[in-house]
């Protein structure tokens, strides 16, 4: 007697619009966890505002400086979070002085959301950026930090602070502090980035603090050009549109 075939179906994964997957009766296929992530596909389907409620232990946060081009930039970051209906804290701040200032303040900026917030991990996002469907990893993870190492032509291993996770713990803390120190005592190099000087902080208290880091997947720090082309199969889940390209000057 032949073995009847169970057809395929296609289901629906919970609590979110997702994209549909197909698979066999009664089995759903789980989101990846960080260490399973592929560089060829995305690390998971699309979440959009049903599942918003899954990162209700989170805040995502950013800046910009009054009266210069990124307040253009802050209207769209603005929009693309609450039409997913994330909890978010974009602020407005005073210019330093220069573009590269400006930058460097981001260390001391997260130290001010790490106490503004407690109780909440802090998700960073250069305010350049548009959050197209919900990081729904970030609701899971246990590190201190989850950043993007990337290696590019031009340089390898860069540290890309576009897209940060924080922990809301001491230890992420003291990581912030070091990291505004580094800034500081870089302040006459217009040369070193503030995130080749967080890549630094990392390197130095990593195994002080016992510091855990996470690598974010690739669709989590997209910048819109230069990694489309090294990763044509994956959809960007936030995208960096690099706006400092022409207004380094604003």
């Amino acid at each position: 007697m032949s073995r009847r075939k169970i057809p395929k179906i296609l289901i629906k994964p919970k609590n979110s619009r997702d994209t549909i997957i197909k698979s066999r009766v009664n089995k759903v296929t789980p989101i990846p966890r960080a260490n399973r992530l592929s560089h060829d596909t995305n690390s998971h389907g699309e979440f959009f505002r049903a599942s918003s409620h899954l990162m209700k232990d989170v805040i995502f946060v950013a800046y910009y400086t009054f009266n210069t081009p990124y307040e253009a930039e802050a209207v769209k970051l603005k929009a693309s979070l609450k039409k997913l209906d994330l909890l978010h804290d974009v602020v407005a701040v005073p210019s330093i002085g220069n573009w590269q200032a400006n930058t460097r303040f981001k260390a001391k900026f997260l130290q001010q959301m790490l106490k503004k917030h407690k109780g909440h991990n802090i998700i960073y996002i250069d305010v350049d950026a548009i959050v197209h469907s919900i990081p729904i990893l970030f609701k899971d993870y246990k590190c201190d930090i989850g950043i993007r190492f990337q290696d590019f032509r031009w340089r390898k291993n860069e540290c890309l602070s576009g897209t940060i996770f924080l922990a809301n713990n001491e230890r992420v803390m003291t990581l912030c502090e070091e990291w505004e120190k580094i800034n500081i005592k870089e302040r006459d190099n217009r040369q070193n980035l503030e995130q080749w000087n967080l890549g630094s902080a990392i390197t130095m208290l990593k195994s002080e603090l016992k510091l855990s880091v996470i690598n974010l997947p690739p669709e989590y720090t997209f910048i819109f050009d230069s990694m489309k082309a090294m990763y044509p199969g994956i959809k960007p889940v936030i995208e960096h549109f690099q706006a400092s390209r022409q207004n380094k000057n604003n």
